[in-house]
C-alpha cells in the first residue's frame, strides 16, 4: 500500500517484509541449485560460477521489485537518499565500520600462534588480485537488499533487537544452498569439520547484530553497511588463516556484539519504527 492522502491524513508505506525474503530465497535459490548441479558435472564450470553469480543478485533484485513496483514516490526517494547522502556517514562510528573485522582476525590469528598454530597464516594469499571483484559484488548486491529494503521492512513490524535476531538468522539460512555448490567456501566447509559449519552459521548472528547497529548508527547509509561487510569478506579472504582461527574470530565478534548490546541498550530496545511514516516524501533517518 503506498501513500495515499484524504485531507490531511497520510497513510505510511506498508512493509511486505514476508514477500521481500520469500522473494529473495526464490530469486537466490533457484540460480544456485542450478549451480550445484552443473558444479559437480565436468566441463560446466562457466554455468557454475553464472548461476553462482545470478543468485548473488536475489536481495538486490527482490529490493527492486519491492521498492520500484510499489508506485511509492517517498519509498523511491528514500532508497536514492540512502545510497546517495554522504552527510549520513557518522564519522564517530567510521573506524569501527573499517577497523573492527582487520582487528578481530590479527588478534585471532595472534591467538591461534600463541597455541601452536603456524605464523604463515599472517601472509597474504597469492590470487589476492583475482578475488577482489567478487569481494566488492558480493556484499554490495546483498547490501543493496538488506538495508535496501529487508532489514527496514523488519524494523518497521518489530523492535531493534527482534529485528536484528531475527534478519540474522534469516541471513543465515539464506546461504544454505552454497553447501552443495561444489568447490564453493561454503561446501568445503562442509567436506572438513561440522565444527566449522556450525561456526559459520553461528558468525552470522553477531555480524548482523554489529551490521545492522552501525547501520543505523550511520542513518540508514547504505554504502556504509557495504563497507562493513566488505571488510568482513575481504579480510577472511585476503589472509591464509586456519580455520581454527576463524572459529576465534567468530568469539571475538560475540564478545563485541554483546558489548554492544549492553552499552547501546537504548538503541537494541527502540520499538518497531516504519521510517517513512513521518507523512513527509523522505523518510528521516
Amino acid at each position: 500500500m503506498g501513500l495515499s492522502s484524504k485531507g490531511n491524513d497520510v497513510q505510511p508505506y506498508r512493509y511486505r517484509p514476508a514477500l521481500f525474503f520469500l522473494l529473495t530465497y526464490a530469486l537466490s535459490w533457484i540460480p544456485w541449485a542450478a549451480a550445484a548441479w552443473f558444479s559437480h558435472r565436468s566441463g560446466m564450470t562457466p554455468y557454475n560460477y553464472l548461476f553462482s553469480f545470478l543468485g548473488l543478485l536475489g536481495p538486490f533484485a527482490s529490493a527492486l521489485i519491492l521498492i520500484y513496483g510499489s508506485g511509492n514516490s517517498a519509498l523511491k526517494q528514500d532508497f536514492r537518499a540512502r545510497l546517495l547522502e554522504l552527510r549520513r556517514v557518522n564519522l564517530f562510528y567510521l573506524p569501527i565500520t573499517i577497523l573492527l573485522m582487520p582487528i578481530a582476525t590479527w588478534l585471532a590469528i595472534w591467538l591461534s600462534v600463541r597455541l601452536g598454530r603456524p605464523a604463515s597464516q599472517l601472509s597474504i594469499v597469492p590470487n589476492l588480485i583475482s578475488m577482489l571483484p567478487i569481494m566488492f559484488l558480493a556484499p554490495s548486491f546483498e547490501e543493496l537488499g538488506w538495508r535496501g529494503y529487508g532489514v527496514d521492512a523488519l524494523r518497521a513490524r518489530l523492535g531493534m533487537g527482534s529485528a536484528t535476531l531475527l534478519f540474522g538468522l534469516l541471513w543465515a539460512i539464506w546461504h544454505a544452498p552454497l553447501f552443495l555448490i561444489h568447490r564453493s567456501y561454503q561446501n568445503d566447509l562442509l567436506s572438513g569439520s561440522p565444527l566449522y559449519v556450525v561456526n559459520f552459521f553461528i558468525s552470522v548472528m553477531p555480524a548482523a547484530i554489529i551490521g545492522n547497529w552501525l547501520y543505523y548508527k550511520h542513518r540508514r547509509f547504505i554504502p556504509a553497511a557495504i563497507l562493513f561487510h566488505f571488510m568482513l569478506d575481504a579480510v577472511a579472504e585476503s589472509f591464509a588463516a586456519e580455520q581454527f582461527a576463524k572459529c576465534i574470530v567468530t568469539a571475538v565478534f560475540v564478545v563485541v556484539a554483546a558489548a554492544i548490546a549492553l552499552a547501546d541498550r537504548k538503541a537494541f530496545r527502540e520499538s518497531a519504527r516504519n521510517f517513512l511514516d513521518s507523512g513527509q516524501a523522505i523518510a528521516r533517518g
